[in-house]
């Protein structure tokens, strides 16, 4: 054996190991580990509730949103909707809706989620924040699910559960993802906590709230890890329901994805606790289940330079065809077309991740992106 093999051996190792533990035996661990029941709550419950949304250029949509909530909640509530922005449209269809319970602010210029959502805790008056997106379809009896799991006293902010329907009626590797991410996070609840909610829907209890950085791409990440900081379990709900739709495209989730991965790099740059173990009572989840993934790419490279000293050229060649072939073949142009297009789908969050250490690397965080999704009504069967 020489000397390129043996290095070329190990590097097929590491990076073998690193996917292995990442995405096979952490998920196995956290299967095994006991549930811990939270503490019942005792008492009576919040006397009001107050949802808040921010948004940008939702058009009238949002006022469609609003009028869901307010038909599906029957707890005494208010709606506080803050516009990243101006938007004639959206604040006509706002006031449209002629409800005391709304409240509406417009910012003066695009400020970022972050400040939108300061602004709207500013504004409302709930013991229960409730945080969603205008685009997210919100069950019937969601938001009650939410108020009853954070009634314990153990718990201090819950995740909804947020379900993935696609606008093409496929299977992809996206909503696969999404599948085992959302069980991954209700088996870390159950132990101890999740590291993370869904941003499409979640409550938090105000006691917990402190104003988010201007410019945080995550509130979804940076909520709950405050709350883990503040002794605080982070809960799962799974019968409170939101529903987004996939676009179907690449290029649309890419975006969405690069969005979320340099978000988890700029927590790390802007709370580096989590990365003490002393400090972090939920660090090895946050670094098995966050941290690792980020070094996918890494990984990656180490199995495929391992490849290559080991086996030559021909690997390379072989491995140059699998990554281009997805992309010159229309999947549904084949026999067997679904498998191409879960290539694609792998191609491009192995790109969000590579894209989203770079922008990492030169502290680049202003990258928020949330492109146009497809309506329920959009929504094709084949």
């Amino acid at each position: 054996m020489t000397d390129a093999t043996a290095a070329g051996g190990l590097l097929l190792g590491l990076g073998a190991l690193h996917g292995a533990y990442t995405y096979v035996v952490y998920p196995w661990i956290v299967s095994l580990l006991p549930a811990r029941l939270a503490r019942p709550g005792a008492g009576p419950g919040p006397r009001l509730i107050s949802i808040l949304i921010a948004a940008r250029d939702p058009g009238g949509a949002v006022a469609e949103k609003v009028a869901e909530l307010l038909e599906a909640v029957p707890l005494e509530s208010e709606v506080v909707i803050v516009l990243d922005g101006p938007d004639p449209a959206a604040v006509a269809a706002l006031a449209a809706l002629a409800d005391d319970r709304v409240k509406v602010r417009v910012l003066e210029r695009p400020q970022g989620k972050a400040a939108a959502l300061n602004c709207a805790v500013a504004m409302s008056r709930g013991e229960v924040l409730v945080f969603t997106d205008v685009r997210q379809h919100v069950a019937p009896g969601a938001v009650e699910h939410l108020v009853t799991a954070l009634a314990s006293p153990d718990v201090g902010v819950v995740s909804g559960s947020l379900d993935i329907a696609s606008s093409r009626g496929s299977d992809s590797l996206y909503d696969r993802y999404w599948r085992f991410e959302r069980w991954l996070r209700m088996r870390e609840a159950a132990w101890d906590s999740a590291v993370g909610v869904s941003g499409a829907l979640y409550a938090l209890k105000r006691e917990l709230w402190s104003p988010l950085p201007p410019g945080l791409l995550l509130d979804d990440v940076w909520v709950p890890l405050q709350v883990v900081r503040a002794g605080k379990r982070v809960g799962f709900a799974p019968l409170a329901v939101a529903t987004d739709v996939r676009s179907g495209s690449d290029a649309t989730e890419l975006a969405r994805k690069v969005r979320t991965l340099t978000g988890n790099y700029q927590l790390i740059a802007w709370m580096p606790w989590v990365l003490h173990p002393g400090k972090n009572r939920v660090w090895w989840q946050f670094m098995s289940h966050k941290v690792l993934r980020l070094l996918t790419p890494l990984a990656v490279s180490s199995f495929v330079a391992g490849l290559l000293l080991v086996f030559g050229p021909w690997a390379g060649v072989v491995g140059l065809g699998g990554i281009t072939l997805p992309w010159m073949v229309r999947p549904a142009s084949v026999p067997g077309g679904g498998v191409l297009r879960v290539a694609r789908s792998g191609i491009a969050l192995l790109a969000a991740l590579v894209v989203a250490a770079l922008n990492a690397a030169r502290g680049r965080w202003d990258v928020w992106s949330d492109p146009a999704r497809p309506t329920f009504a959009d929504r094709g069967d084949g």
